[in-house]
């Protein structure tokens, strides 16, 4: 099943077959490309390779061939449609059909083809195609141009898959992809007022939303009705009032039933503790959560001067927080402004709600986390569905030309897995060691249950003891295929069987 409930496939990629002729020198077409491209960047999006479904149809059709009964069927269990607009595309009738396919069907669906302001048919561009010559289905969307023509009346060629224009493109197009998926109505979502009854479904989200000073009471007043609306469960109404005791017990309660933490802090500490003179309802709401084994979200607004507070016990506090010295796990702390505060709190719950719906589909299944930079996620790709193929459980970790960004979020999934594996290929041997390092520090400091490291070679070629690091905790195996296919069997062989032994 996809990631949308009541779809089989949550995308359908319908494209004309001659724009995925190879190149002579080309291993894949174009079209190939840009496939293994959206999946690879949805599945860094959502932390795991596979979890969203993706058809696209291999085979070698003509316009003789009669309309294919599965290709008609994945296009009725899909979500999505991303028509690859070209030239060949509108000379093909088989295209025609099976946009009209889609969009027939699409409209007789209880959420038609448009939700909200999003069009369920994405128009991606592979050529300067005129508005007049687009198909009627196409009306009305604006298109993602993957052309490099600089005037309207220029054709413009398909940009190259591996120029920073290509890299562009996509990023904007997965994050259209991810918002449109979102814009989905989901069965385990169902809007609840603050407060309110626990809600049925057993994949409820539900966040627990700390108290504030009197400066920040109106943006989280409005970053909870955008909440709710988007069908999060917010539990608020701590403290009660006057009574250290009982305000500690409903906080522990809420944290408890909770899955994400939220605080907003600035330089005024907010209500005293009627009974607990110098402590302070958000600062104890804070204190307590870091206790718990919940994910936390900890913002302040990023023109707060912590030199100017005059509390020096509150000040200690909050630059604790901002080291990270208060507590031993890892927390997301944001120094940010309220205009993208909202957009952050989402984003985030988002990316939690999404792993911990993986973790059910998991299912017990080794797991283990696949940490790649960009300029190898052809490798990652090829290695990810290798992996689901002999059932273990890739999780995909961001990447950025800084290797100390994102670790926060490689915290979050070092505790879902026992084996880290590092893709060494066309980065640079520093780059791979500084991710390494920091992740070793990430699981000393909090303990997670990491029981190897894994340096997967990929070309160009390398010397097999040309990385190590030096390091008393962990067993680092290499695995070296930059001299053969990253698929090879006799290396895949090993691999697996090193994975899979050391994991009884």
């Amino acid at each position: 099943m996809g990631l949308i409930p009541g779809f089989e496939y949550d995308i359908f990629i319908s494209y004309a077959h001659v724009d995925n002729v190879a190149f002579p020198g080309q291993a894949d077409g174009w079209i190939e490309q840009f496939y293994k491209n959206l999946n690879l960047m949805l599945a860094k999006r959502y932390g795991r390779m596979d979890v969203v479904k993706i058809w696209w149809d291999a085979k070698k059709l003509d316009g003789n061939v009669v309309f294919d009964q599965s290709i008609e069927s994945g296009i009725k269990k899909s979500a999505i449609l991303i028509c690859l607009n070209s030239p060949g595309y509108i000379a093909s009738d088989y295209c025609k059909q099976e946009l009209d396919t889609f969009y027939k069907k699409a409209n007789a669906e209880k959420f038609g083809v448009q939700l909200g302001e999003r069009s369920r048919i994405i128009n991606v561009l592979l050529n300067n195609i005129p508005f007049n010559q687009w198909p009627k289905e196409l009306s009305g969307t604006t298109g993602f141009p993957f052309h490099d023509a600089k005037e309207s009346e220029d054709f413009g060629d398909t940009i190259d898959t591996l120029s920073p224009d290509f890299r562009k493109q996509m990023q904007d197009l997965r994050d259209a992809v991810w918002n449109l998926l979102n814009e989905f109505p989901k069965k385990e979502e169902t809007i609840i007022p603050t407060g309110g009854p626990e809600p049925e479904d057993e994949d409820k989200f539900n966040i627990y939303f700390g108290e504030v000073a009197d400066t920040l009471r109106i943006p989280r007043k409005r970053i909870i009705t955008e909440l709710e609306k988007k069908g999060f469960r917010v539990l608020t109404g701590v403290p009660p009032p006057d009574e250290a005791n009982a305000h500690e017990l409903a906080t522990l309660n809420a944290i408890k039933t909770a899955d994400l933490s939220i605080h907003l802090l600035d330089e005024y500490p907010g209500r005293e503790i009627v009974g607990a003179p110098e402590l302070w309802y958000p600062q104890k709401q804070v204190e307590l959560a870091l206790n718990s084994d919940k994910a936390q979200m900890i913002w302040m607004p990023s023109e707060t001067d912590l030199s100017n507070i005059e509390d020096e016990k509150y000040k200690s506090f909050l630059s604790g927080l901002e080291a990270g010295t208060t507590s031993n796990k890892t927390i997301e702390f944001i120094r940010g402004s309220k205009s993208t505060l909202a957009q952050e709190i989402t984003d985030y719950a988002e990316q939690l709600k999404a792993q911990f719906r993986i973790k059910k589909v998991d299912d017990g299944k080794l797991s283990v986390l696949l940490d790649t930079h960009l300029n190898d996620q052809y490798y990652a790709f090829d290695l990810g569905k290798t992996l689901l193929e002999n059932q273990i459980q890739p999780y995909i970790n961001s990447q950025e030309d800084d290797p100390r960004k994102n670790i926060n979020l490689m915290g979050e999934r070092l505790g879902q897995v026992k084996k880290l594996i590092f893709l060494y290929g066309s980065v640079s041997k520093e780059w791979v060691l500084e991710r390494m390092s920091a992740a070793l520090q990430l699981i000393i400091t909090n303990n997670y249950p990491i029981e190897d490291f894994y340096i997967f070679m990929a070309p160009p070629h390398k010397e097999a003891n040309s990385i190590s690091l030096s390091q008393r905790f962990l067993k680092v195996n290499v695995i070296d295929s930059s001299n053969k296919p990253v698929t090879d069997k006799a290396v895949m062989d090993k691999f697996l069987n090193a994975l899979k032994t050391s994991a009884v």
